[in-house]
């Protein structure tokens, strides 16, 4: 029988926050995607891109108040937070690089892999529940990739993660009400609720008690994942997959239904309408005396703001979370003089937003939040 991946509260403190990062690693790339669309073509695409990271902000939100329930606070300022892409997902036994790079065809494979519903999990020969051995473990950056203290081996897939901790939240909540107590001691001042949160992507779940880190954790995979292969959810709202699935296909789904075989409305998408945005761009790649690089630059200070923001917000400012989301949005205007400029080396590709983060002044940082703020 395979060893419980969770076997402390220690280890669900680090499972969750390992969750954080793991929904947060998803909004460069979709970011970068539907900042390369041209303004007023692809509105298919547009909408779906920008309504997947909504609801991707509601997955960082609902991991974060289950990790506060518990009396610890996620940290977006930590210096492994942010990946350095491309950066690899596992794909059941294989594995898959995850790119920042222009909306195409390509792109929109990638994003399918990223939200695909969980595959079948044959009966694993596997030290961890839920994870398999790989000879190249080390490419993988993400923590909620790989089972805490294990070389070897990680996760089957994003939804063996998430079972795990699942099934570390019954398991140590279990142990700690025979002795007559609780593993949820967390002030409930720092749960996120519906009220400080942008009115899209679903309900916020504020986490108290088993039941509600359940359901929270429940919502994530849903819509996430769409794990029971079912197109619509009980609330009627599609799987991220299935929504990415239509632009694929060129035609919406609708009531009744069957996964892969939409009937709805057909449309067109137009991968032409698109800035060429070099693929996986570095501050580097930028000349030392370019706009690009000083463009490249500031985005960064001005993500970094838009992170530090939201980790105010987790740790007793949740007004803060409504602009936050919102503001995302709004660094297309600071990423506009890199997606729509050429290269000096290459006209024929475009800048494009880096996602380097520097943790090494903290007068930039001070600085990055002024910028962010009065933007």
């Amino acid at each position: 029988m395979s060893d419980r991946v969770i076997n402390s509260i220690e280890d669900l403190y680090q499972m969750l926050d390992a969750a954080v990062q793991l929904e947060h690693a998803t909004i460069p790339p979709y970011l970068t995607a539907l900042y390369s669309i041209k303004t007023e073509t692809n509105p298919e695409a547009s909408a779906v891109i920008r309504a997947v990271l909504v609801e991707e902000m509601l997955h960082i939100t609902l991991a974060a108040n289950v990790l506060n329930s518990l009396g610890k606070h996620p940290d977006f300022e930590a210096k492994d937070f942010v990946p350095s892409y491309p950066t690899y997902l596992p794909d059941g036994e294989s594995e898959f690089l995850v790119s920042i790079d222009k909306f195409s065809s390509t792109t929109l494979d990638t994003f399918l892999q990223i939200e695909r519903p969980s595959k079948w999990v044959p009966q694993l020969d596997s030290k961890f529940k839920g994870c398999v051995k790989r000879s190249n473990h080390h490419v993988f950056e993400l923590k909620a990739v790989k089972p805490l203290k294990s070389s070897t081996y990680s996760f089957y897939s994003i939804g063996d993660f998430y079972e795990a901790i699942r099934e570390g939240i019954e398991y140590l909540e279990d142990q700690a009400n025979q002795k007559g107590e609780t593993i949820f001691i967390g002030d409930p001042k720092f749960q996120v609720s519906n009220r400080y949160y942008y009115s899209g992507g679903g309900e916020v779940v504020e986490v108290f008690d088993k039941t509600s880190a359940l359901n929270a954790l429940e919502l994530i995979i849903e819509q996430g994942e769409g794990h029971t292969h079912q197109i619509f959810n009980e609330q009627g709202e599609l799987s991220h997959y299935y929504r990415f699935q239509q632009l694929k296909l060129g035609q919406y789904y609708q009531t009744g239904d069957s996964p892969d075989h939409p009937t709805g409305p057909k449309f067109e998408v137009d991968y032409k309408n698109v800035h060429p945005v070099k693929c996986n761009p570095k501050v580097a790649d930028f000349p030392d005396d370019s706009e690009l690089k000083q463009a490249a630059l500031q985005f960064n200070e001005n993500y970094q703001a838009f992170l530090s923001t939201i980790n105010r917000a987790f740790r007793g400012g949740q007004e803060e979370l409504i602009g936050a989301v919102c503001g995302m949005f709004r660094l297309k205007e600071c990423a506009s003089q890199l997606i729509r400029n050429p290269l000096p080396s290459n006209p024929l590709v475009n800048g494009g937003p880096t996602f380097e983060m520097r943790y090494d002044s903290i007068e930039l940082k001070a600085k990055s939040i002024k910028t962010w703020e009065t933007a």
